[in-house]
């Protein structure tokens, strides 16, 4: 207890599983935020789900415990990377992203009106199934990306940055899945990796932030889950750090291939569990 707040939350079937899977996930995505292995951030909100149980209804305290530990390691990789992002890129996503926040929040209200009873959580196993497949489907995408070489690097205008930036926004608001999208956005642009990482920095710092209101209204964001901030503060530091040596001294091709294969099985679980709960529900 911090201030008489628990640090394991609410509805955790397992403190000692938390404790630990939560740790990996808050040093996978304080990793992937300062620098190093841009897709281990995904594969961290999969760890999140498993330490809270693994059921759908485990994803909405996922999602909230996960919130303000990014935005924690926002601020540190925002520091680390001061001023070295791409303005113009990250500007023409920004109007899109906000949108987008908003139309995931009423998605998921949407969803959550359609639950049957209290056991089943519609909203929640869709979420879940969603996180799969966009985990499936940004492996495949970097598979193909890696087999066609170098292209002309990408220079968007207004509405290509406004319609990437909504879907940014809806699957960041659904599960912190917005990884991948803003990676599909970012990297045909072809800037040096500092300005990539800082870009990407900066654009999430403002998205998750812009977060905190609709999680706040769908109770996502509450007293028991701040206290598991307290908790994974050392995890997220560590991560934060050995992101930023490992990105200035270690290439990440191999270390990428294991993540890769480890994202495609937990793609694949979460898609499969997230299916039949769906099915349950409906």
């Amino acid at each position: 207890m911090v201030f008489g707040v628990s640090l394991i939350p609410a509805g955790v079937e397992d403190a000692w599983r938390f404790v630990l899977l939560g740790s990996v996930s808050a040093m996978l995505f304080s990793m992937a935020k300062s620098g190093f292995g841009g897709s281990v951030g995904l594969l961290g909100v999969a760890v999140m789900i498993y330490a809270c149980g693994g059921s759908d209804r485990s994803v909405d305290l996922a999602t909230g415990i996960m919130l303000p530990m990014l935005i924690a390691a926002d601020y540190v990789a925002v520091i680390g990377w001061w001023r070295k992002w791409n303005t113009r890129a990250v500007g023409l996503l920004l109007g899109g992203a906000v949108l987008g926040v908003g139309l995931g929040w009423l998605a998921i209200l949407a969803a959550r009106s359609l639950d049957v009873d209290e056991k089943h959580n519609l909203a929640n196993a869709l979420m879940m199934a969603c996180v799969g497949l966009i985990a499936i489907g940004f492996v495949v995408l970097e598979i193909v990306r890696a087999r066609r070489g170098r292209p002309i690097p990408f220079r968007p205008v207004l509405w290509q940055g406004t319609a990437m930036g909504a879907v940014a926004g809806v699957t960041s608001t659904f599960a912190h899945a917005a990884g991948p999208v803003a990676a599909m956005y970012m990297l045909p642009q072809r800037m040096h990796k500092s300005r990539y990482v800082a870009s990407m920095a900066v654009f999430f710092w403002i998205v998750n932030q812009a977060k905190l209101v609709p999680y706040y209204f769908l109770d996502r964001i509450r007293w028991d889950t701040l206290g598991a901030t307290v908790l994974l503060l050392p995890a997220i530091a560590a991560g934060a750090a050995l992101g930023i040596f490992l990105h200035r001294r270690v290439g990440a091709r191999r270390f990428n291939a294991i993540i890769y294969g480890l994202l495609l099985l937990a793609g694949a679980d979460l898609t499969a569990r997230g299916v039949r709960a769906v099915i349950a529900a409906w």
